[in-house]
């Protein structure tokens, strides 16, 4: 990678980090929970990644569902621990929540990324045999980057066009339903987040020509083959025009999904539910998150 490349990665993460206000993300309390934190586990590729799980202290027997959380940051920071107060107020609703790790650009392209994510929903199919669940019900929230590594993971397990373009193999996991908070669905689109980041994000070989068709999130081979989603935005979410047009081509598509947005509160910034979970605003889009969880229980998974 060039080092102009890792410039414009460095300027980017500063750029997020003090709009997002990074360094004082809400964690919000435990209370009524175990939690598991920095459980290692390997990837397909022998790298060590770390997942926390937040468990509900439930009635013995109880079988919980199971939520898969993964974080943002533009693919190219972040980590788990942004999403800790977020994983705890959604574990408190009565779900066994997995929170992943994954590798970053410039380390890797974003084919590795997917890979860590679906080798990661596969250690957490592992690992599940320690706690009591409903294996039925099982599913996936994302924010912002996460949200685009959770599309592309979703429709690679029934795309094998997807899944050969990638070149690894898809999670093992079902799927019922994703909740995507301020998804970065659109990495190629002419504005600052496509001209400075796509090559850093696909590179310039083989892998990237077989992928490039599949770079926009609307192909069919992406947009019908994922789960229900449940979308949310707001007018001060920086990347509030990427839902909305996917939400826009989801509906044109037919496929099952529910837009929300919430509005013109300034308060109510990109990731908000993610990295403010305290506001009541964001108990509001996680309440509305399981609602939709719960509508989709018996749907066949994906």
């Amino acid at each position: 990678m060039s080092l102009f490349e890792n410039a414009i990665i460095e300027i980017t993460k500063r750029k997020l980090s003090k709009a997002l206000d990074l360094d004082n993300v809400i964690e919000m309390s435990a209370d009524g929970l175990k939690e598991h934190r920095d459980i290692p586990y390997t990837n397909r590729s022998g790298k060590e990644l770390l997942m926390d799980i937040f468990e509900p202290i439930v009635a013995p027997g109880t079988e919980l569902p199971v939520i898969i959380n993964i974080h943002g940051g533009g693919l190219i920071d972040g980590n788990k621990n942004l999403s800790t107060g977020f994983c705890r107020q959604i574990a408190k609703r009565g779900y066994l929540v997995c929170s992943l790790e994954y590798r970053l650009i410039p380390n890797v392209r974003v084919y590795e990324q997917f890979d860590d994510v679906c080798a990661g929903m596969d250690c957490v199919g592992r690992k599940l045999v320690e706690f009591d669940v409903d294996f039925t019900r099982i599913y996936l929230v994302a924010e912002s980057a996460g949200a685009y590594l959770a599309t592309y993971v979703a429709a690679m397990k029934k795309s094998k066009a997807l899944q050969d373009a990638i070149g690894y193999e898809p999670t093992r996991m079902s799927i019922k339903a994703m909740g995507l908070i301020s998804g970065m669905f659109y990495t190629t689109r002419k504005d600052d987040l496509g001209r400075f980041l796509s090559r850093s994000f696909y590179g310039k070989d083989a892998r990237s020509l077989a992928m490039a068709q599949y770079t926009n999130p609307e192909h069919p081979e992406i947009i019908y083959n994922i789960p229900p989603c449940y979308l949310i935005t707001s007018k001060a979410d920086m990347l509030e025009r990427y839902t909305l047009d996917f939400a826009g081509e989801l509906g044109n598509k037919g496929v099952e999904h529910f837009l929300r947005h919430m509005g013109s509160d300034p308060k109510l910034i990109h990731a908000y539910p993610v990295l403010r979970p305290d506001l009541t605003e964001s108990e509001r889009v996680i309440d509305e998150i399981i609602g939709w969880f719960r509508q989709h229980e018996n749907a066949l998974g994906h």
